[in-house]
């Protein structure tokens, strides 16, 4: 069984379509190499040089990334760069590239319904952001528990990703909590808006972090790689599940972590 490049195309749109990414993404088509039938597709977070390796090793026909590989406009391939590597590689094995980002983030059932669902939160609702954006979500605890429980309970949840970082009182009682998945730092004011006691995002700026702390918001940040390593396993039940067998749907099984290590 096998899918064409353009039926792969139609039921990614339908998971997360194009029209939900903001301005400045780039999601969507990445590389098309025109294979006629598509039988085998690797689903990772982003494209590394091991990932490139995985997908040549493991016979990958497309890959399917959250993070785009390209982001603007490309002006020289170079294989002394990384990107430029990963194309020429990818291109010359005939792999082509699929790239859901904020789409995928802010879909039903996307990046942001996964993490709120994972923490068992109800009433789960947008989290509008301070340009009206609706990236992030906002819910219910089942059971209101004390801020240091929550943070726990996400490194859990997480995986323990490391370096987890925690702003605010420890005991505070959280009932209502908002989040982003990524890099929202800067939501942490919508949240504060929708009357949350947490807010849960990655890369989070320095004042952020000291803006929300002084506002009596309690701030975690989980990192980047910690909030959206849920993708994977995400996108690749969803596309397994909307091609019906016709695609072998593989979860990539290198660690695209940038940090080695925390001391």
């Amino acid at each position: 069984m096998s899918m064409t490049m353009k039926q792969i195309e139609q039921l990614l749109e339908q998971i997360a379509p194009l029209t939900l990414s903001e301005s400045w993404d780039n999601s969507g088509v990445q590389i098309d190499v025109g294979r006629p039938h598509i039988q085998r597709v690797l689903v990772c977070l982003e494209i590394t040089k091991d990932v490139v390796a995985e997908a040549l090793e493991r016979n990958a026909d497309l890959i399917v990334t959250h993070h785009p590989l390209l982001f603007s406009g490309v002006k020289r391939i170079d294989r002394s760069t990384p990107t430029g590597e990963y194309l020429l590689e990818l291109i010359f094995a005939g792999i082509s590239v699929y790239s859901s980002h904020t789409s995928f983030d802010s879909a039903a059932g996307g990046n942001n319904d996964d993490l709120a669902n994972r923490l068992g939160l109800l009433e789960i609702e947008e989290l509008s952001g301070i340009s009206g954006d609706a990236l992030g979500r906002t819910g219910y605890l089942p059971h209101p528990m004390a801020f240091k429980e929550l943070v726990l309970l996400l490194d859990e949840i997480l995986d323990h990703p490391g370096g987890i970082k925690a702003a605010g009182d420890p005991e505070t009682v959280v009932e209502k909590v908002g989040l982003c998945t990524g890099a929202a730092g800067e939501f942490y004011q919508a949240a504060m808006e929708q009357d949350c006691q947490a807010y849960i995002s990655g890369d989070v700026k320095h004042h952020e972090a000291q803006l929300a702390r002084e506002s009596g918001l309690c701030l975690i940040d989980a990192g980047h790689f910690g909030t959206e390593q849920i993708f994977v396993e995400n996108m690749a039940v969803k596309l397994r599940e909307a091609a019906g067998g016709r695609l072998v749907v593989m979860e990539s099984e290198t660690n695209v972590n940038p940090y080695d290590f925390i001391v």
